[in-house]
Order: C-alpha cells, then structure tokens, then sequence
C-alpha cells in the first residue's frame, strides 16, 4: 500500500473512532485505536506514530493531558485535536501547545485525507 505510516486515532466514541479508523486504513495508514487517552499514551509509548486524532473531551484524561503524554513517548507526532465544543479557555490552552489543528465534529474525512495525501497532512 501507498501509505504506510502509523496514525493513532483516541476517541471515547466508538462511532467515531471506528469510522476514522476506517476511511484512513482503506487510504493504506496502519492505524491503531485508542477508547481513552491512557491508551492512547500507552500505544504511543510502544509505537512510533506521525499523525495522532485526539478527542478533546474523554472520561479519565483529557485530549491536553493525552496530548502531553503522548509528545513526552513521541515528540515528533502531529497532533490533531477532535471536538464537538471548544471553549475560549480551551481554544488558549491548545494554542499554547501548538497542536496541528483543531477539528470539529463532525470529521470532514475528505479534508483529512486530501491533507494526508499531498503528504502535508499538517496544514489542514
């Protein structure tokens, strides 16, 4: 396949993070799933990802305190944070981490895997 790098999706909605995982492995990523941001920690800690999908709003850890534990296991993962809702303290605080983007739900999957394929998956 085209596409072999690994892309971790951590979504506490099994919707959601079964679709996604869906449209990018048909697409060639190797993909890996996470239901909470302790798993998404542990999965980077074992694995080297590119691109990380990382729910704001989790039961447990938070998609911030995920993104932090997953840049301390794999620093050079883009991280893309997923929401429904952001607030302006929120929207601050992502800022200040320097995350990708931030992606509202629902996914628009076609604008991630036009990003994803230009091979500039960064700039969406």
């Amino acid at each position: 396949m085209r596409n072999q790098f690994n892309i971790l999706v951590v979504d506490d909605e099994p919707g959601i993070r079964i679709t996604l995982a869906g449209i990018l492995e048909d697409e060639g990523y190797n993909v890996v799933v996470a239901k909470d941001g302790y798993q998404g920690i542990v999965a980077a800690e074992k694995m080297n990802f590119k691109v990380a999908f990382i729910d704001m709003k989790m039961p447990g850890i938070n998609g911030i305190e995920t993104y932090k534990g997953i840049k301390i296991a794999s620093p050079d993962t883009f991280i893309f944070f997923m929401t429904a809702f952001l607030s302006e303290d929120t929207l601050n605080e992502v800022t200040n981490l320097k995350a990708r983007a931030i992606l509202y739900k629902p996914i628009d999957p076609d604008l991630i895997l036009k990003a994803l394929q230009k091979g500039e998956p960064f700039h969406i």
